[in-house]
């Protein structure tokens, strides 16, 4: 009986150490999760549209950008190939729009997948 208590609260231990291991790679001002994020394939600036994970999509003229060294960014730091987290407005046409998007650690893995 004392192995299994042993071995049980061993593994809780390194569980709650994984956990928080992956919630100290992301900044104060970053969400808990991501509910949508991808790999920025494409992104042009000039006509306000982005292509994360194969899925065309407008940008907010007032989008908000968090990179893991800034709170406060802007759409001239982002770079095609990164991985981000991103938050959509619903709009009258089939594009969505994004408001906000959250530069991801290249190591980045949802904690469900």
């Amino acid at each position: 009986m004392k192995k299994a208590n042993v071995f049980t609260t061993f593994l809780a231990v390194g569980l709650l150490y994984s956990l928080a291991t992956w919630a100290a790679d992301l900044p104060d001002y970053y969400p808990p999760s991501f509910r949508t994020w991808g790999t920025l394939d494409r992104l042009d600036i000039q006509s306000g549209e982005a292509v994360i994970g194969d899925m065309k999509m407008t940008l907010s003229d007032n989008i908000h950008v968090y990179t893991l060294s800034s709170r406060f960014s802007s759409v001239h730091s982002l770079q095609t190939g990164t991985k981000v987290g991103f938050a959509m407005s619903a709009r009258g046409n089939d594009t969505p729009l994004i408001t906000d998007i959250w530069v991801l650690p290249d190591n980045y893995s949802h904690p469900s997948r």
